[in-house]
């Protein structure tokens, strides 16, 4: 099987193969996925990637302790499977969060893309810095960031990924639980709800029970901004 020596270069090809490829892959046979099965575990042979066509599809990592952590949300027309072909087995699994279809892509294909295509190549070498950029803010964000403050960028970075129109402003276009947040901000869900409720008081938030999450991402990213002055203080 062909591999990368270098996990970070592995680690970006989800965004690679967009355009007229992936209309090509997307016409493939699909694999139906129902709420709550998987794509794959980990410790499962690495040997593709795979395109959302439809539904809504996690990645993450699951700790000893047994506590989940999600890497990301995978929406319609993104790969997901990248992780790791390094060693040529699955380091994350892969759930699916709805009803959702894959289609499976031959990592040689994607390979073969690479050796052959001068602007995938360029778009690769440039999305590497990318994403080891998005993985420090993120790993940064974990330890030196206040919980509400993870929380509210990650409803922010939701809104930007997955929001629809709303007339009170956007709305994640997909139904995201409690615990899938906490997963995300690596938090309880208990503190999650509280925090949660604590927004939608002050009417930064809307929700109702297994409903979509509703927000106004101007004032809430004024919230946010107030939250990190208070916490840097005058000389931060």
């Amino acid at each position: 099987m062909t591999g990368f020596a270098d996990h970070a270069r592995c680690a970006v090809l989800s965004t690679l193969f967009r355009g007229k490829l992936c209309e090509q892959l997307a016409q493939r046979p699909a694999r139906r996925l129902a709420i709550g099965h998987s794509c794959y575990l980990v410790g499962d042979p690495a040997r593709s990637v795979f395109l959302v066509r439809a539904g809504l599809v996690k990645t993450s990592v699951l700790a000893q302790s047994g506590d989940e952590l999600i890497l990301r949300l995978h929406k319609p027309g993104e790969v997901f499977g990248e992780l790791c072909f390094c060693t040529g087995k699955r380091h994350e699994q892969a759930v699916a969060l709805e009803p959702s279809e894959v289609v499976e892509i031959p990592f040689d294909e994607l390979i073969g893309r690479l050796r052959t295509d001068a602007q995938t190549l360029f778009d690769f070498l440039s999305i590497v810095c990318d994403r080891l950029a998005e993985a420090y803010e993120r790993l940064q964000s974990m330890s030196l960031d206040l919980t509400e403050e993870r929380l509210v960028r990650t409803l922010l970075k939701l809104a930007d990924e997955l929001g629809q129109s709303a007339p009170d402003g956007l709305a994640i276009g997909h139904y995201i639980k409690q615990q899938d947040l906490a997963q995300i901000v690596a938090a309880r869900r208990e503190v999650v709800s509280t925090l949660l409720n604590q927004l939608r008081q002050r009417g930064l938030v809307s929700y109702h029970r297994k409903g979509r999450i509703r927000l106004n991402p101007g004032s809430l990213q004024s919230h946010l901004d107030d939250i990190v002055a208070k916490r840097e203080g005058p000389e931060g």
